[in-house]
Formats: structure tokens, sequence, C-alpha cells
């Protein structure tokens, strides 16, 4: 017994209401080993958002230098995207999911130690998002194309709810819990704590087979084969729409999140405390929608709700924006965090259920291509931050996310019409 399902399975586990067990996919033993490992790791990865947010700020205090980080990941990121998509497909996923977890652990635990000896410096951090993009360039594909290929086609709504259910759970406790333990522990003790996190991440994933390799089509280096990967989407139009849109709301509305340490500091004079309690009700808002994602399995209804949960992202950056305190924020925060997981949720479920197997892991690449660009963008987001203000910023992205969600919705009727 390998825990692996049948790929092409259809049986559905869905009831005569088109909804399944909110928790169905656990009853598979390897989803779960994967389920696990995920939690300690983004247990650690939302414990670093706060620290590496909050070290910006100490070292430089500037909405640049924030930028500037995410800049540094999202590089790491577009370096290493046309190899991870290819490994994901290509090689033993288990293989991948534990160098990346060891990687992860080493940075987290450098930039620790770097800290205590009081011998850290800007150029550090940078290098260290670096490093941690490049490597969620790899893990990210592994971990969605692992799941598409443990679970049937049929679960996958549920599978991925669940799996982005350990994003914001784990995102309430880490925020939060780092923004709090940064005093008694300093910076450098809750890197070395989520060093710690990220080696134990491994433990469940030893007990998983090592997946398929799955790569069909051109074979050949990484770039040809991401270029493969690039004519399969413009050949099926959903898909390309879900990509386009991804990659285009998170460009224009996700840097709320990187701007969000210097937002609670210079306009609502807020600590490190404040800070995790708002990331934390960010991931509040994340939890509940996955759980209730985690029950639909209409895939009509996950296209249509893609358009909805884009414009509820525009409208609470806009909220966020004007929000005179950090107490009418946290409401805010809670939202705004359902919107942004209901969103990625069911553009990932999307992407997989209308992409075959073969290409699971190259499409998912593509869709993090975005997620590594944003970077780029908060770079010159924050430039524009200093120039005309943080509040009036989160106009700008508000504005933009409408006639981007509005624009990708009109395009996404043309494509249903010519099915």
């Amino acid at each position: 017994m390998t825990g692996i399902e049948d790929p092409q399975a259809t049986q559905s586990a869905a009831g005569p209401s088109g909804r399944v067990g909110t928790f169905s996919s656990m009853a598979n033993p390897a989803f779960r080993g994967l389920w696990w490992s995920g939690v300690f790791a983004f247990l650690a990865v939302g414990m670093q958002i706060t620290a590496r947010g909050w070290l910006a700020v100490e070292l430089t205090d500037s909405n640049a230098s924030l930028g500037s980080v995410m800049l540094a990941f999202g590089g790491g990121m577009i370096l290493a995207t046309p190899f991870g998509g290819v490994a994901a497909d290509r090689f033993s996923k288990r293989t991948l999911i534990v160098l990346v977890h060891l990687v992860l652990t080493i940075s987290a635990a450098a930039l620790g130690i770097a800290v205590f000896a009081d011998v850290v410096e800007f150029w550090m951090l940078l290098v260290s998002a670096f490093v941690q993009g490049a490597s969620f360039a790899f893990m990210g594909p592994a971990r969605v194309a692992f799941t598409g290929e443990v679970v049937p086609r049929s679960s996958l709504p549920n599978a991925v709810s669940l799996v982005q259910l350990t994003v914001s759970a784990t995102g309430i406790v880490g925020p939060s819990a780092a923004g709090f333990l940064i005093g008694p522990m300093g910076i450098g003790g809750v890197y070395v704590l989520t060093a710690l996190f990220t080696a134990g991440g491994i433990i469940p994933v030893l007990t998983l087979p090592p997946g398929r390799s799955t790569c069909s089509g051109t074979r050949g280096s990484p770039l040809r084969e991401l270029a493969d990967a690039v004519r399969y989407v413009v050949a099926r139009p959903r898909v390309g729409v879900v990509v386009l849109t991804t990659a285009l709301v998170v460009l224009t509305a996700f840097p709320y999140l990187t701007f969000l340490p210097r937002f609670t500091k210079t306009e609502f004079e807020g600590g490190a405390g404040w800070l995790g309690a708002l990331q934390g009700a960010n991931a509040i808002g994340g939890t509940v929608v996955s759980l209730w994602t985690a029950r639909l399995t209409d895939p009509e209804l996950v296209w249509r709700l893609r358009t909805v949960a884009g414009l509820g992202i525009a409208a609470g950056v806009a909220a966020l924006g004007f929000a005179p305190n950090p107490w009418v924020a946290l409401p805010i925060m809670v939202f705004l965090g359902g919107a942004s997981m209901g969103f990625q949720t069911m553009n990932q479920s999307t992407a997989l259920m209308q992409s075959d197997q073969a290409y699971h892991g190259r499409v998912q690449s593509l869709i993090m291509l975005a997620f590594s660009a944003q970077g780029f963008a908060s770079f010159f987001l924050g430039g524009l931050a200093d120039a005309i203000g943080l509040r009036r910023l989160h106009e700008v992205m508000a504005l933009t996310t409408v006639a981007v969600v509005l624009g990708m919705a009109a395009v996404g009727r043309r494509v249903d019409r010519a099915r």
C-alpha cells in the first residue's frame, strides 16, 4: 500500500447537495502526512513573516526597505521557478520537500544566530529572503502537485482547501506568537524557533510514498519544459484565465501584507504585538473561509466565486487604508484574510481540476511566478508609498484590483461562451 489514490478516479464523496465532509481527505494516509508536514512548515513561515518585517523596520525604518526584502524574496522565486515546477513533475516530490525543509532550517538558524551575535546587517536579511524565495519555488509546486497525486480529482477542492487551512490556521498562531515572543525571546530567538519547526516538518514527509514522475510533453531543459507548460495553458483558456487573474491580483492587492509592519508602526503607532494581532486576524478570516471552501465540490460554483473573492480583496484593501486605529483594522483584516484565502484556494482548485496531472507542477509554477513578481511590485509600491503615503497607496491598489478583477471576469465569460 502506497497511500496514493488513482489519479483518474471520478468517484466522489459528495452527497446530493454537491458537498463533502469538511475533513474527508484526511482519511487518506498519504495526504494526512503531507498535511501535518505543512502544519510545521507554515507555522514557521507565519512566525518569520512577523520577525522578518519587524527586523527590516528596526534595521532601516523605511517602506522601501520592506519592498527590498520582498524584491529579494521574489528574485529567488523567479530564478528558481523554471526549475521548481519541472522538478515537481519529473522527480520524487518527497525528496524535494525534505531538501527544501533542510535549506529553510539552515537559513532561519543562521539568521537567528547572527541576531544573537549582534552582527546582523540588512544584507543578511536580503540573502535569507532570497534563499527562502528560491526554496518556496520548489516546495510550492511539489506540495500542490503531490496533493493532486494522492487524492482523486473529485476531491481536489476539499484537499486544496485543507492545505490552505494549514496556511491560514498556522497564520493565526505563527504571526501572533512571533509578535508576542519578540519581546521576551528577541528576534533571534524567534528565528531559531522557526528553524526547529521547519526541521520537525521533515518527519511526516519521511512516511510518504516517493511520488511518481508524471512529466510528459516536451522533455529537455527546465526552461524548455516550462515553455511547454505555457503552450499548454494557452491552449486551455480556463486555465489561462486562472493563471492570469491570480498573477494580476497578487501584484495589485497582496502587497498590503508587505507594508503591514510599517503601517502598524507609523499609521497606528503600534508595536510588534499589534502587528502579530493584525496578522492573526487576517489568518482567522482565512481559516473560516478554508473550512467553508473545503465543502465545495461544484467546479462551476468555484469558478464563479473567484470573482467575488477578488472584489472582496479590493474592498478590504480600501477599508484598511481608511482604518483610523488598529481596533477598527482588526475586523477588516479578518474580512481581508477570508477574501484572500478564498481567492487563492478557488484558483488553485480550478487550475488542478482543469489541467492534466502531468502538468500540475508546472502550472503551479506559472501561478507562483506571480508571487515572485510580487517582490518587484512591492519594491515599486514601497517607493510610491514613501512619495504619496501608505493610506493613499491602499486606495490605488484597491482601484487597480477592481479593474483587474472585472476585466478578467469579462474575459472568463467570453471563454465560457466559446466552449
